[in-house]
């Protein structure tokens, strides 16, 4: 039995998915292959992607759901198995090809922070390795944010009845956690780690390292942003702007962060404030039945997407090694070239992970889900 009743899919959103992952892609890639003062504005806002990932599996789940009785336990449990089905297989792979970078980062790093960057080998198996700190970013650092994903998962079912029957409240209520939160972060962090970068902290020592961690990866600081993406389809539902003017709105939206993006405490902007600029696109994209984004091409690298987002960090570490090993590190002085072959082996091991195992293991999980359970031993009466 499906997880759900089928639904009209939405191609241009699934398409946007490549943009965002491809955004996180450009901010790392620059930041691992490019001097900081040759990095665009634009480009080092690349980790907001996560943002739009996370205000988009809200907006999806609940466009998905919204016809689906959560209070019963067979719908529950068939949420699980399809989200366990959707994620699980790339997501374990890419912490397995992970693992020779990871043990090596481990051995050479110093305590606190060895102890608890080992820890991620048991944890982010579990998909519990974002709520500690030096252990979310050490196995294939972008797997934290799937380890927030299970939280927002487990929280659905309760979550959705809310933003549906008082989305007023529910947005009162998630825009004050956001602001709380994200204020006394900002506060933490400016006072424990004063002039270090919350994006790149480790000039501070363990302790910023620690604290940046606790305040980017950990699953409540995130919560908000899921929320959104749910109060954001029940917007959709009730009130259809022209998408040439959702389109616009996010442009000016994203210009404004760039442009005030040095003026800003870095809290606000990497858990959430992006959300100005990702919202208005997702509801565009939400509408849009015609265009390059629905083109069976684009649609194909969204689909891709997800492994192009686990796997480009694994590439990166590949790319690196070899570069070591076999050119002395001559790829140095030439970035474009190893940003180049980077992002081509993570494109090409992103469609052999999607067509090779995400969507075989996919189909054979929800298969095996929906087999009844044996008949056990009849008793003789």
């Amino acid at each position: 039995m499906s997880a759900h009743p089928p639904v009209t899919p939405l191609p241009a959103l699934t398409a946007l998915r490549f943009v965002a992952a491809a955004y996180v892609v450009a901010f790392h890639y620059a930041t691992f292959f490019f001097a900081e003062a040759a990095i665009p504005g634009a480009v080092r806002l690349g980790y907001s992607g996560v943002t739009f990932f996370f205000l988009l599996s809200g907006f999806i789940l609940a466009y998905t759901y919204r016809d689906v009785d959560l209070t019963d336990r067979a719908a529950r449990a068939r949420f699980a198995w399809a989200r366990v089905a959707r994620v699980y297989p790339v997501y374990l792979a890419c912490l397995v090809l992970a693992l020779p970078w990871f043990v090596a980062w481990v051995a050479k790093s110093p305590p606190p922070l060895q102890g608890l960057m080992a820890a991620s080998a048991v944890l982010a198996p579990l998909g519990l390795h974002a709520w500690v700190p030096g252990a979310a970013c050490a196995l294939d650092c972008p797997s934290w944010s799937i380890s927030v994903e299970v939280v927002f998962y487990a929280l659905f079912p309760l979550l959705l009845p809310l933003a549906r029957g008082a989305p007023g409240r529910t947005a009162r209520l998630t825009l004050a956690a956001w602001i709380v939160l994200t204020a006394g972060a900002a506060l933490a962090f400016a006072r424990y780690a004063p002039g270090v970068s919350l994006i790149d902290p480790e000039a501070g020592g363990a302790g910023p390292v620690l604290l940046a961690q606790a305040i980017k990866y950990n699953p409540l600081l995130r919560l908000p942003e899921f929320v959104a993406g749910l109060l954001l389809y029940g917007a959709w539902t009730r009130w259809r702007l022209p998408t040439p003017a959702l389109l616009a709105l996010a442009a000016l939206a994203g210009l404004a962060l760039v442009a005030g993006a040095p003026h800003l405490p870095a809290v606000l902007l990497h858990n959430g404030l992006t959300a100005l600029a990702w919202a208005p696109l997702i509801l565009a994209g939400a509408q849009l039945r015609s265009g390059p984004l629905v083109r069976p091409g684009f649609v194909f690298l969204g689909r891709i997407s997800f492994a192009l987002y686990l796997i480009h960090v694994p590439a990166y570490a590949l790319v690196n090694s070899l570069d070591r090993i076999a050119l002395g590190g001559r790829l140095a002085a030439a970035p474009w070239l190893g940003a180049g072959l980077a992002a081509a082996l993570a494109l090409a091991l992103s469609v052999l992970l999607h067509r090779g195992l995400e969507e075989p293991m996919r189909r054979r999980i929800l298969r095996r889900a929906a087999r009844p359970p044996a008949a056990g031993p009849v008793a003789a009466g």
